[in-house]
Protein backbone atom coordinates (compact mmCIF):
# COMPACT_ATOMS: atom_id res chain seq x y z
CA UNK A 1 0.00 0.00 0.00
CA UNK A 2 2.62 2.32 -0.70
CA UNK A 3 0.92 4.32 -3.23
CA UNK A 4 -1.64 5.19 0.29
CA UNK A 5 1.87 6.68 1.39
CA UNK A 6 2.54 8.97 -0.83
CA UNK A 7 -0.99 10.41 -1.22
CA UNK A 8 -1.26 10.67 2.98
CA UNK A 9 1.86 12.89 2.54
CA UNK A 10 0.21 15.11 -0.25
CA UNK A 11 -3.25 15.25 1.61
CA UNK A 12 -1.67 16.30 5.11
CA UNK A 13 0.82 18.83 3.20
CA UNK A 14 -1.96 20.36 1.04
CA UNK A 15 -4.69 19.94 4.25
CA UNK A 16 -1.89 22.30 5.74
CA UNK A 17 -1.78 25.02 2.96
CA UNK A 18 -5.64 25.69 3.17
CA UNK A 19 -5.29 26.99 7.10
CA UNK A 20 -6.07 30.53 7.15
CA UNK A 21 -5.09 31.42 10.61
CA UNK A 22 -2.61 33.93 11.25
CA UNK A 23 -3.18 35.25 7.81
CA UNK A 24 -4.43 39.00 8.59
CA UNK A 25 -7.14 39.97 10.52
CA UNK A 26 -9.13 36.19 10.09
CA UNK A 27 -10.52 34.08 12.50
CA UNK A 28 -8.57 30.78 13.61
CA UNK A 29 -10.11 28.87 10.01
CA UNK A 30 -9.51 27.19 7.32
CA UNK A 31 -10.42 26.87 3.68
CA UNK A 32 -13.53 24.59 3.21
CA UNK A 33 -15.17 25.16 -0.40
CA UNK A 34 -14.70 25.76 -4.04
CA UNK A 35 -11.08 26.68 -4.34
CA UNK A 36 -12.53 30.41 -6.65
CA UNK A 37 -14.49 31.05 -2.67
CA UNK A 38 -11.91 32.20 0.08
CA UNK A 39 -15.09 30.98 2.48
CA UNK A 40 -15.73 27.76 5.11
CA UNK A 41 -19.22 26.68 3.89
CA UNK A 42 -21.02 24.51 6.84
CA UNK A 43 -21.61 21.00 4.81
CA UNK A 44 -17.64 21.01 3.34
CA UNK A 45 -16.60 21.96 7.07
CA UNK A 46 -18.68 18.62 8.53
CA UNK A 47 -16.66 16.87 6.13
CA UNK A 48 -13.23 18.07 6.83
CA UNK A 49 -13.17 18.52 10.70
CA UNK A 50 -11.98 14.93 11.63
CA UNK A 51 -8.86 15.26 9.15
CA UNK A 52 -8.22 18.52 10.65
CA UNK A 53 -8.61 17.51 14.10
CA UNK A 54 -5.72 14.51 13.37
CA UNK A 55 -3.58 17.30 11.80
CA UNK A 56 -3.67 19.16 15.13
CA UNK A 57 -6.40 21.90 13.94
CA UNK A 58 -8.47 21.59 17.23
CA UNK A 59 -8.78 25.67 17.49
CA UNK A 60 -9.71 25.69 13.68
CA UNK A 61 -12.73 23.24 14.45
CA UNK A 62 -14.21 24.84 17.70
CA UNK A 63 -13.87 28.05 16.26
CA UNK A 64 -15.66 27.68 13.09
CA UNK A 65 -18.08 25.65 14.38
CA UNK A 66 -18.69 27.73 17.55
CA UNK A 67 -19.33 30.73 14.50
CA UNK A 68 -22.33 28.40 12.95
CA UNK A 69 -23.69 28.17 15.96
CA UNK A 70 -24.09 31.65 16.73
CA UNK A 71 -25.71 32.10 13.13
CA UNK A 72 -28.83 30.07 13.62
CA UNK A 73 -31.77 32.28 15.17
CA UNK A 74 -35.48 32.41 15.12
CA UNK A 75 -35.57 34.68 12.08
CA UNK A 76 -33.20 32.36 9.69
CA UNK A 77 -35.63 29.91 11.28
CA UNK A 78 -33.60 28.11 13.25
CA UNK A 79 -30.73 27.34 10.16
CA UNK A 80 -27.82 28.17 10.95
CA UNK A 81 -25.94 30.76 7.80
CA UNK A 82 -24.35 28.74 4.67
CA UNK A 83 -20.79 30.24 4.67
CA UNK A 84 -18.42 32.74 5.53
CA UNK A 85 -15.68 34.33 5.14
CA UNK A 86 -12.36 34.12 7.10
CA UNK A 87 -12.78 37.49 8.80
CA UNK A 88 -16.03 36.04 10.15
CA UNK A 89 -18.40 37.72 7.69
CA UNK A 90 -21.25 36.22 6.15
CA UNK A 91 -20.60 35.23 2.75
CA UNK A 92 -22.50 37.70 0.47
CA UNK A 93 -22.73 35.21 -2.25
CA UNK A 94 -25.12 33.27 0.03
CA UNK A 95 -26.69 35.02 1.87
CA UNK A 96 -28.63 38.21 0.87
CA UNK A 97 -30.73 38.58 3.97
CA UNK A 98 -32.65 36.59 6.74
CA UNK A 99 -34.72 35.42 4.32
CA UNK A 100 -33.11 35.29 1.65
CA UNK A 101 -29.95 32.91 2.04
CA UNK A 102 -28.92 29.02 0.83
CA UNK A 103 -30.30 26.35 3.10
CA UNK A 104 -30.09 22.71 3.54
CA UNK A 105 -31.89 20.52 6.00
CA UNK A 106 -28.80 18.22 6.46
CA UNK A 107 -26.37 21.11 7.24
CA UNK A 108 -27.98 22.01 11.02
CA UNK A 109 -27.82 18.01 11.59
CA UNK A 110 -24.71 17.73 10.81
CA UNK A 111 -22.85 20.31 12.59
CA UNK A 112 -24.86 18.65 15.58
CA UNK A 113 -23.25 15.33 14.76
CA UNK A 114 -20.09 16.80 13.67
CA UNK A 115 -19.52 18.36 17.02
CA UNK A 116 -20.54 15.45 19.25
CA UNK A 117 -17.76 13.29 16.63
CA UNK A 118 -15.30 16.10 17.96
CA UNK A 119 -16.39 15.94 21.86
CA UNK A 120 -15.53 12.16 21.27
CA UNK A 121 -11.75 12.94 19.72
CA UNK A 122 -10.74 15.72 22.11
CA UNK A 123 -12.93 15.60 24.98
CA UNK A 124 -12.85 18.93 25.37
CA UNK A 125 -16.38 19.79 26.71
CA UNK A 126 -16.32 22.93 25.36
CA UNK A 127 -17.53 21.72 22.04
CA UNK A 128 -20.95 20.92 23.75
CA UNK A 129 -21.03 23.20 26.73
CA UNK A 130 -20.09 26.43 24.71
CA UNK A 131 -22.85 28.40 25.49
CA UNK A 132 -23.68 29.27 22.05
CA UNK A 133 -22.83 25.21 21.29
CA UNK A 134 -25.49 24.09 23.79
CA UNK A 135 -28.26 26.05 22.94
CA UNK A 136 -27.66 25.34 19.03
CA UNK A 137 -27.92 21.78 19.53
CA UNK A 138 -31.40 21.72 21.32
CA UNK A 139 -32.66 24.02 19.00
CA UNK A 140 -31.67 22.69 16.10
CA UNK A 141 -32.91 18.77 17.85
CA UNK A 142 -36.31 20.85 18.55
CA UNK A 143 -37.20 23.71 17.41
CA UNK A 144 -35.82 23.37 13.74
CA UNK A 145 -37.70 20.28 13.54
CA UNK A 146 -40.72 21.57 14.84
CA UNK A 147 -40.13 24.81 12.11
CA UNK A 148 -39.41 22.47 9.46
CA UNK A 149 -41.88 19.20 9.23
CA UNK A 150 -43.90 19.30 6.10
CA UNK A 151 -45.13 15.64 6.51
CA UNK A 152 -46.33 15.72 10.14
CA UNK A 153 -44.04 12.69 10.21
CA UNK A 154 -41.24 14.52 12.22
CA UNK A 155 -38.93 14.27 9.53
CA UNK A 156 -37.37 17.64 9.14
CA UNK A 157 -38.05 19.08 5.30
CA UNK A 158 -38.90 21.93 3.17
CA UNK A 159 -41.58 23.22 1.19
CA UNK A 160 -40.18 21.24 -2.20
CA UNK A 161 -39.28 24.41 -4.46
CA UNK A 162 -36.26 23.06 -5.27
CA UNK A 163 -34.71 26.30 -5.00
CA UNK A 164 -31.70 26.78 -2.72
CA UNK A 165 -32.21 30.42 -1.31
CA UNK A 166 -35.69 29.15 0.43
CA UNK A 167 -34.50 26.30 1.92
CA UNK A 168 -34.42 22.53 0.16
CA UNK A 169 -34.60 18.91 2.00
CA UNK A 170 -31.27 18.10 0.58
CA UNK A 171 -27.53 18.15 -0.49
CA UNK A 172 -28.58 17.09 -3.88
CA UNK A 173 -28.70 21.20 -5.81
CA UNK A 174 -29.44 19.34 -9.09
CA UNK A 175 -31.93 22.25 -10.49
CA UNK A 176 -34.51 19.86 -11.66
CA UNK A 177 -37.50 17.41 -10.66
CA UNK A 178 -38.34 15.54 -8.37
CA UNK A 179 -38.05 18.38 -5.98
CA UNK A 180 -37.95 16.54 -2.54
CA UNK A 181 -39.94 17.75 0.52
CA UNK A 182 -38.28 15.19 2.68
CA UNK A 183 -34.88 13.08 1.77
CA UNK A 184 -32.72 10.11 2.70
CA UNK A 185 -29.86 12.05 3.49
CA UNK A 186 -31.68 14.56 5.90
CA UNK A 187 -33.34 11.84 7.70
CA UNK A 188 -30.12 10.06 7.94
CA UNK A 189 -28.60 13.35 9.03
CA UNK A 190 -31.17 13.90 11.69
CA UNK A 191 -31.13 10.19 13.15
CA UNK A 192 -27.07 11.02 13.36
CA UNK A 193 -26.97 13.81 15.48
CA UNK A 194 -29.68 12.15 17.91
CA UNK A 195 -27.66 9.22 17.95
CA UNK A 196 -24.41 10.97 18.57
CA UNK A 197 -26.50 13.04 21.50
CA UNK A 198 -27.53 9.97 23.23
CA UNK A 199 -24.40 7.80 22.78
CA UNK A 200 -22.20 10.31 24.08
CA UNK A 201 -23.47 14.01 25.13
CA UNK A 202 -25.15 12.96 28.55
CA UNK A 203 -22.37 13.80 30.21
CA UNK A 204 -22.16 17.02 29.65
CA UNK A 205 -25.75 17.88 28.30
CA UNK A 206 -27.75 15.84 30.96
CA UNK A 207 -29.38 12.59 31.31
CA UNK A 208 -32.40 13.41 30.51
CA UNK A 209 -31.21 15.00 27.24
CA UNK A 210 -29.38 11.81 26.11
CA UNK A 211 -32.78 8.76 27.04
CA UNK A 212 -34.66 12.12 24.52
CA UNK A 213 -32.67 11.84 21.48
CA UNK A 214 -31.96 7.93 21.93
CA UNK A 215 -35.72 8.02 21.72
CA UNK A 216 -35.83 10.27 18.49
CA UNK A 217 -33.36 8.20 17.32
CA UNK A 218 -35.12 4.88 17.65
CA UNK A 219 -38.28 6.19 15.93
CA UNK A 220 -36.56 8.05 13.06
CA UNK A 221 -34.76 4.37 12.36
CA UNK A 222 -38.55 2.72 12.18
CA UNK A 223 -40.02 5.21 10.08
CA UNK A 224 -36.91 4.90 7.70
CA UNK A 225 -37.04 1.02 7.70
CA UNK A 226 -40.48 0.93 7.61
CA UNK A 227 -41.39 3.55 5.35
CA UNK A 228 -38.26 4.26 2.81
CA UNK A 229 -38.18 0.72 1.86
CA UNK A 230 -39.04 0.10 -1.89
CA UNK A 231 -39.52 -3.24 -1.95
CA UNK A 232 -40.88 -3.73 -5.50
CA UNK A 233 -37.21 -1.82 -6.40
CA UNK A 234 -35.36 -3.28 -3.95
CA UNK A 235 -33.39 -0.68 -1.92
CA UNK A 236 -34.47 2.83 0.06
CA UNK A 237 -36.39 6.16 -1.64
CA UNK A 238 -34.29 9.00 -1.88
CA UNK A 239 -36.58 10.86 -0.07
CA UNK A 240 -40.67 12.33 -0.91
CA UNK A 241 -42.33 14.64 -2.86
CA UNK A 242 -45.84 15.87 -2.80
CA UNK A 243 -46.57 12.99 -5.24
CA UNK A 244 -45.03 10.02 -3.06
CA UNK A 245 -41.90 8.58 -2.66
CA UNK A 246 -39.06 8.94 -5.74
CA UNK A 247 -37.78 5.27 -6.88
CA UNK A 248 -34.18 6.71 -8.85
CA UNK A 249 -30.48 7.57 -7.77
CA UNK A 250 -30.11 10.40 -5.73
CA UNK A 251 -26.78 11.07 -5.54
CA UNK A 252 -26.29 12.74 -1.52
CA UNK A 253 -29.69 11.44 -0.72
CA UNK A 254 -28.64 7.54 -2.26
CA UNK A 255 -25.49 7.58 -0.19
CA UNK A 256 -25.98 9.67 2.57
CA UNK A 257 -27.93 6.44 4.38
CA UNK A 258 -25.12 4.08 3.71
CA UNK A 259 -22.68 7.05 5.17
CA UNK A 260 -24.54 7.68 8.18
CA UNK A 261 -25.64 4.38 9.05
CA UNK A 262 -29.24 4.32 9.65
CA UNK A 263 -30.21 1.47 7.28
CA UNK A 264 -29.71 -2.25 8.56
CA UNK A 265 -26.90 -4.31 7.92
CA UNK A 266 -29.26 -6.85 6.18
CA UNK A 267 -30.96 -7.71 2.98
CA UNK A 268 -32.32 -4.28 2.52
CA UNK A 269 -28.81 -2.93 3.21
CA UNK A 270 -27.19 -4.62 0.62
CA UNK A 271 -29.70 -4.04 -1.59
CA UNK A 272 -29.22 -0.60 -1.09
CA UNK A 273 -25.27 -0.55 -1.09
CA UNK A 274 -25.92 -2.40 -4.62
CA UNK A 275 -28.42 0.36 -6.34
CA UNK A 276 -25.55 2.63 -5.17
CA UNK A 277 -22.57 1.57 -6.78
CA UNK A 278 -24.99 0.41 -9.78
CA UNK A 279 -25.59 4.39 -9.85
CA UNK A 280 -21.97 5.35 -9.30
CA UNK A 281 -21.37 3.28 -12.23
CA UNK A 282 -24.26 4.65 -14.79
CA UNK A 283 -24.83 8.25 -13.40
CA UNK A 284 -21.60 9.68 -11.70
CA UNK A 285 -21.38 12.39 -9.63
CA UNK A 286 -20.16 15.22 -11.86
CA UNK A 287 -17.89 17.27 -9.04
CA UNK A 288 -14.85 15.39 -7.06
CA UNK A 289 -15.97 16.44 -3.55
CA UNK A 290 -19.32 13.94 -3.94
CA UNK A 291 -16.95 11.01 -4.16
CA UNK A 292 -15.22 11.83 -0.73
CA UNK A 293 -18.39 10.18 0.61
CA UNK A 294 -18.06 6.63 -0.63
CA UNK A 295 -15.36 5.34 1.03
CA UNK A 296 -17.33 6.17 4.24
CA UNK A 297 -20.84 4.54 3.02
CA UNK A 298 -18.78 1.54 2.03
CA UNK A 299 -16.31 1.11 4.77
CA UNK A 300 -19.48 1.27 6.95
CA UNK A 301 -20.82 -1.87 6.09
CA UNK A 302 -17.79 -3.72 5.26
CA UNK A 303 -17.55 -3.61 1.82
CA UNK A 304 -13.88 -2.96 2.24
CA UNK A 305 -12.79 -3.45 -1.63
CA UNK A 306 -15.50 -1.13 -2.59
CA UNK A 307 -13.81 1.62 0.10
CA UNK A 308 -10.52 1.01 -1.12
CA UNK A 309 -11.34 1.67 -4.84
CA UNK A 310 -12.77 5.07 -3.98
CA UNK A 311 -10.07 5.75 -1.69
CA UNK A 312 -7.71 5.12 -4.42
CA UNK A 313 -9.38 6.85 -7.25
CA UNK A 314 -9.36 10.18 -4.62
CA UNK A 315 -5.91 9.56 -4.08
CA UNK A 316 -4.94 9.42 -8.23
CA UNK A 317 -7.30 12.61 -9.06
CA UNK A 318 -4.98 14.85 -6.66
CA UNK A 319 -8.20 17.41 -6.97
CA UNK A 320 -7.14 20.58 -5.90
CA UNK A 321 -10.24 21.05 -3.95
CA UNK A 322 -10.00 21.02 0.05
CA UNK A 323 -12.26 18.80 0.99
CA UNK A 324 -10.40 16.08 -1.14
CA UNK A 325 -7.05 15.71 0.42
CA UNK A 326 -8.60 16.51 4.49
CA UNK A 327 -11.26 13.77 4.27
CA UNK A 328 -8.05 11.29 2.38
CA UNK A 329 -6.19 12.21 5.87
CA UNK A 330 -9.06 10.39 7.38
CA UNK A 331 -10.04 7.36 5.16
CA UNK A 332 -6.32 6.46 5.67
CA UNK A 333 -6.05 7.46 9.02
CA UNK A 334 -9.38 6.54 10.54
CA UNK A 335 -10.92 4.75 7.93
CA UNK A 336 -8.82 1.83 6.60
CA UNK A 337 -8.08 1.15 10.72
CA UNK A 338 -11.12 1.87 12.26
CA UNK A 339 -10.10 3.45 14.79
CA UNK A 340 -12.33 5.30 16.83
CA UNK A 341 -12.86 6.82 20.16
CA UNK A 342 -15.17 4.80 22.85
CA UNK A 343 -18.65 5.85 24.81
CA UNK A 344 -15.96 6.60 27.31
CA UNK A 345 -12.66 8.55 28.06
CA UNK A 346 -9.85 6.30 27.39
CA UNK A 347 -11.83 3.82 25.50
CA UNK A 348 -10.43 3.09 21.59
CA UNK A 349 -12.20 0.72 19.14
CA UNK A 350 -10.26 -0.36 16.08
CA UNK A 351 -10.91 -2.97 12.76
CA UNK A 352 -8.84 -4.03 9.74
CA UNK A 353 -10.53 -2.74 6.64
CA UNK A 354 -7.39 -3.84 4.21
CA UNK A 355 -7.00 -6.80 2.29
CA UNK A 356 -5.39 -10.04 3.68
CA UNK A 357 -2.08 -9.32 2.10
CA UNK A 358 -0.69 -5.82 3.35
CA UNK A 359 -0.40 -4.09 6.48
CA UNK A 360 -1.27 -0.35 7.60
CA UNK A 361 0.69 1.82 10.40
CA UNK A 362 -0.58 5.09 11.44
CA UNK A 363 0.94 6.52 14.26
CA UNK A 364 0.78 10.09 16.13
CA UNK A 365 -3.29 9.76 16.48
CA UNK A 366 -4.26 12.36 19.22
CA UNK A 367 -7.45 10.51 21.35
CA UNK A 368 -8.71 12.32 24.05
CA UNK A 369 -5.42 12.94 26.10
CA UNK A 370 -3.78 10.44 24.49
CA UNK A 371 -1.35 9.70 21.68
CA UNK A 372 -1.44 6.37 19.98
CA UNK A 373 -0.30 4.72 16.87
CA UNK A 374 -1.94 1.51 15.32
CA UNK A 375 -0.72 -1.48 13.00
CA UNK A 376 -2.71 -3.74 10.72
CA UNK A 377 -1.01 -6.97 9.00
CA UNK A 378 -4.28 -7.85 7.20
CA UNK A 379 -6.88 -9.16 9.42
CA UNK A 380 -4.76 -11.48 11.24
CA UNK A 381 -2.62 -8.77 13.39
CA UNK A 382 -3.02 -6.03 15.16
CA UNK A 383 -0.63 -3.56 17.38
CA UNK A 384 -1.52 0.09 19.33
CA UNK A 385 0.89 1.75 21.09
CA UNK A 386 0.26 5.06 23.42
CA UNK A 387 3.05 7.47 22.98
CA UNK A 388 2.38 9.74 25.24
CA UNK A 389 -0.63 10.36 27.85
CA UNK A 390 -2.28 8.49 29.44
CA UNK A 391 -2.82 4.46 28.76
CA UNK A 392 -5.76 2.98 27.24
CA UNK A 393 -8.46 0.40 27.24
CA UNK A 394 -8.18 -1.02 23.21
CA UNK A 395 -10.88 -2.82 21.41
CA UNK A 396 -10.44 -4.78 17.69
CA UNK A 397 -13.09 -6.05 15.98
CA UNK A 398 -12.31 -9.08 14.13
CA UNK A 399 -13.68 -10.04 10.56
CA UNK A 400 -15.94 -13.34 12.27
CA UNK A 401 -17.10 -10.57 14.83
CA UNK A 402 -15.26 -11.63 17.78
CA UNK A 403 -13.68 -8.47 19.42
CA UNK A 404 -10.45 -9.12 21.80
CA UNK A 405 -9.90 -6.27 24.29
CA UNK A 406 -6.59 -5.49 26.56
CA UNK A 407 -5.24 -2.45 28.48
CA UNK A 408 -2.21 -0.75 26.80
CA UNK A 409 -0.47 1.06 29.20
CA UNK A 410 0.98 4.81 28.50
CA UNK A 411 4.66 4.11 26.97
CA UNK A 412 3.65 0.65 26.26
CA UNK A 413 2.47 -1.83 22.84
CA UNK A 414 0.53 -4.68 22.34
CA UNK A 415 -0.12 -7.07 19.64
CA UNK A 416 -3.27 -8.82 19.19
CA UNK A 417 -4.20 -11.44 16.94
CA UNK A 418 -7.47 -13.42 16.30
CA UNK A 419 -6.42 -15.91 18.82
CA UNK A 420 -4.59 -13.98 21.52
CA UNK A 421 -2.99 -11.16 22.68
CA UNK A 422 0.32 -10.44 24.43
CA UNK A 423 2.23 -7.27 25.60
CA UNK A 424 5.30 -6.53 23.32
CA UNK A 425 7.85 -3.76 24.59
CA UNK A 426 7.63 -0.15 24.30
CA UNK A 427 7.94 1.09 21.49
CA UNK A 428 11.45 2.95 20.87
CA UNK A 429 11.87 6.31 18.85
Amino acid sequence: MTDLVDSFTWASQRSREWVQTGRGNVLPSYWAGLTDRPMFYSRDLCHQLLGAHLLGLDTENLTMLRHFAASANERRGWYPLWAFMFDGTPAALDYHSDDDFVREVPAPFELVEKTVEQYRWTRDERYLSSPGIAGFIRSTMTLFVESHNPLGTGVAGEGGSGRIFEGTATYNEVERPPYLRVAADGIASQWAAHSALAEYAGAVLGEEFSVWNAGRATSLEAEFAGNWWLADHGHYTSGFTTEGPVTGFGLESTWFPAVKGIMHGDEHGAGHLDFLSAGLRTTPPGNIEAFTYLPEAFLRYGRDDEALHWIRFLAESRADYPEVPFTHVAHIATGLTGIEPGARAGEIHSRSHIPADEWLEVDGITVGDSVIGIRHEGREASELWVTAGPGVTWSTTWHDGLVSQTQVPSGGRVRVTAGDTSAVSPKKD
